[in-house]
């Protein structure tokens, strides 16, 4: 099963592996639990649906219009707001006590997050977007792709709106492979060879 869209973010977030400490259909947590103190991230579910700046009754509302029961959608709001090593208790604690979701339930949740974070990209472009550059309806789906992706990860910048704005995928590739924190992101994230497919 696949998500209607976002792909490339889908693939990113998390892995379908039981036991790995990404595996999505579990609440997990990103960081580094020996160095809890460091990682600020919150407490995720599915791809990448995080929990640290919700609240309870939006998360239960969340997790319930995809499926997921009431109860358990209560039991995984218990974990808002927390990140660094709160958020490490909270899921050593409670992972093996929460059944995992299912995978329809994960694609819902994430077909809603993803839709969030498409008006949201598209808000911000609207907002920062120079004269030159193209509309949100103009852009090429390749690259509309990568930006949303960026803002859901957290890596969209104000100063990336005007590069994007060029319409030319080989400009958004340069951008990624000349910044460290993008170029640094592409072992998990991909966007380089997502871009690079969408031009042969």
């Amino acid at each position: 099963m696949k998500p209607k869209k976002g792909m490339l973010t889908s693939m990113a977030e998390g892995d379908n592996i039981p036991h790995s400490k990404y595996y999505s259909r579990k609440i997990h947590w990103p960081g580094n639990a020996a160095q809890c103190s460091k990682f600020g991230s919150g407490i995720t579910l599915g791809k990448g649906y995080d929990l640290k700046y919700r609240t309870e009754l939006e998360v239960i509302s969340d997790l319930t219009s995809s499926g997921i029961s009431v109860e358990k959608a209560k039991q995984i709001a218990k974990g808002v707001k927390k990140s660094y090593c709160s958020a490490h208790e909270f899921v050593k604690k409670n992972r093996d006590a929460i059944a995992e979701i299912t995978e329809i339930q994960q694609i819902r949740l994430f077909e809603k997050t993803y839709l969030h974070y498409s008006n949201d990209s598209q808000r911000f472009c609207h907002r920062y977007k120079s004269p030159h550059c193209v509309t949100w309806e103009q852009l090429k789906p390749p690259l509309k792709e990568v930006l949303i992706d960026m803002k859901y990860q957290g890596r969209l910048a104000i100063s990336m709106i005007p590069i994007f704005g060029k319409n030319e995928i080989d400009r958004v590739i340069n951008l990624i492979l000349h910044s460290a924190k993008l170029s640094s992101d592409e072992g998990g994230r991909q966007r380089v060879r997502f871009l690079e497919n969408a031009i042969r």
